[in-house]
């Protein structure tokens, strides 16, 4: 844990990615830049974005820590993730005639102001939920060798998330998300041959008869809901949607979509089977501390030095990738409606303060409470973006339109709030999932403004008749 080679391998991961997002500053040179690369990503760099704003401390920390306590529930989130972001992949030319930026000004376009001003507030506030558990999930890969008080240790994670992103901004988190996803990859994929040549058959009987494979656990919490909210919860991620607007053709998208869809779904296996390993050899352990200490346990030095490094920064990556996501979309359509930011300097210098603001305030919330469970962070931040505006991007992708703009407020607006109401109060009274009740009144109103609006020229009509028959 503190031999040199550790140390050596581990620092020099990190430089080397440092000094790969802090080149590419050289490529930003307006707002453009900044927040979609100017439509510039090849296929490999989408590949490298959307593993490295997907993967992170939920994706492997998180998968680890209930497949400990669960077994392979805990593949929903990568599982479902993985599937969307390869549906993705094949609507891609779809998203890219949408000619937009981010997706509330899609909402914007398509609805009005107050619903864009609703669906950017609470995809910010679904995106900074998912930054808190980011940096909760960095926490046992600093505390293991770093041994001093929680301030201390949550500020190494926030200050790399500030480092990535903000230098290079999209581009920066592009090239880095490149070189980190190759590097993972390479990682968890030796692990997992390494697992299947180490673990004996009688072991995976075992498994099966203490229903471990089983994919549904009600008293973990989960089931198909949690695989439905990640694959809405992609869906209306600005996040992910970024490295498909920021490519450079919609075969680049696709291509880049498909491959990091199937490497998430391997990522995520791999994990979950990591955690079930370390639970019969080490049962005594804390199931957030599977992953980091299997590596220290079962590794050389300097293969657990690169594996703490590539795996930090896969949780800092996606850090990086949903906080510039919120800036993005505050800069955009928030802060839009005042005549002091539209000069291309002042752009460029609010989207780097709120980075800035954003991390601040998590990394104060960690501090403040460090227990709750990473993939239940996870999973609230994705069924909240995911209601908010699922729906209506559905409407629009399938060309159900128009609808009544205040029905369309009422479903972009209600949703997530019937969201936060329901799992605060009636979720442990029903059982029922938040994003059903939620997702429901969503589709129901717009359904309804949309009938409303079809019933209108028939109104219209009548109404020439009756005056003609006079």
């Amino acid at each position: 844990m503190s031999s040199i080679p550790f140390f050596i391998c581990f620092l020099l991961i990190l430089l080397l990615t440092v000094i790969a997002g802090l080149a590419a500053k050289r490529r930003v040179k307006e707002t453009s830049d900044f927040t979609n690369a100017s439509g510039s990503l090849t296929s490999g760099m989408v590949a490298g974005a959307l593993v490295g704003g997907f993967v992170g401390g939920t994706s492997i920390v998180g998968t680890g820590e209930l497949a400990f306590s669960h077994g392979l529930a805990s593949l929903w989130f990568t599982l479902g993730g993985g599937v969307a972001v390869i549906l993705l992949g094949f609507t891609a030319q779809r998203f890219r005639q949408m000619q937009v930026e981010t997706l509330p000004e899609l909402i914007g376009l398509q609805y009005g102001a107050q619903a864009q001003l609703g669906s950017s507030l609470f995809l910010s506030l679904g995106m900074f939920i998912q930054v808190i558990a980011q940096i909760l999930s960095a926490l046992p890969f600093v505390s293991v060798f770093w041994q001093t008080n929680l301030s201390v240790l949550a500020l190494l994670p926030s200050l790399l998330i500030v480092a990535y992103v903000f230098a290079g901004g999209f581009m920066g988190a592009s090239i880095v998300g490149t070189l980190k996803s190759v590097m993972l990859v390479a990682l968890l994929l030796g692990t997992g041959i390494w697992l299947w040549a180490t673990i004996e058959c009688v072991t995976y009987v075992k498994w099966w008869q203490e229903g471990r494979f089983q994919l549904i656990v009600s008293e973990a919490g989960m089931g198909w809901a949690q695989g439905l909210s990640m694959l809405i919860g992609i869906f209306s991620t600005q996040t992910y949607l970024q490295p498909i607007f920021a490519s450079r053709s919609t075969r680049a998208a696709k291509t880049g979509a498909i491959t990091a869809g199937v490497l998430i779904i391997l990522i995520g296996l791999v994990s979950a089977w990591i955690g079930m390993f370390m639970h019969d050899v080490h049962p005594e352990l804390l199931p957030r501390e599977a992953i980091p200490q299997f590596f220290l346990m079962h590794s050389p030095a300097w293969l657990a030095g690169a594996a703490y490094a590539i795996i930090l920064l896969s949780v800092v990556m996606t850090g990086a990738a949903l906080t510039l996501s919120i800036a993005t979309i505050l800069n955009r359509d928030v802060l839009r409606y005042s005549t002091r930011f539209r000069e291309e300097t002042r752009k460029l210098a609010v989207s780097r303060l709120l980075i800035l603001t954003v991390i601040g305030i998590s990394y104060a919330i960690v501090c403040w409470d460090d227990r709750g469970q990473i993939l239940h962070w996870a999973f609230l931040a994705m069924t909240l973006r995911g209601v908010t505006i699922f729906f209506p991007v559905i409407f629009y992708l399938f060309r159900i339109s128009p609808v009544q703009s205040k029905w369309a407020v009422a479903a972009i607006w209600g949703a997530p709030i019937f969201s936060l109401v329901w799992s605060g109060w009636f979720l442990p009274i029903t059982g029922i999932d938040p994003l059903v009740i939620s997702g429901f009144w969503s589709a129901l109103a717009l359904l309804i403004g949309w009938l409303l609006v079809r019933k209108e020229p028939r109104q219209n009509d009548m109404s020439l008749r009756h005056v003609d028959t006079r």
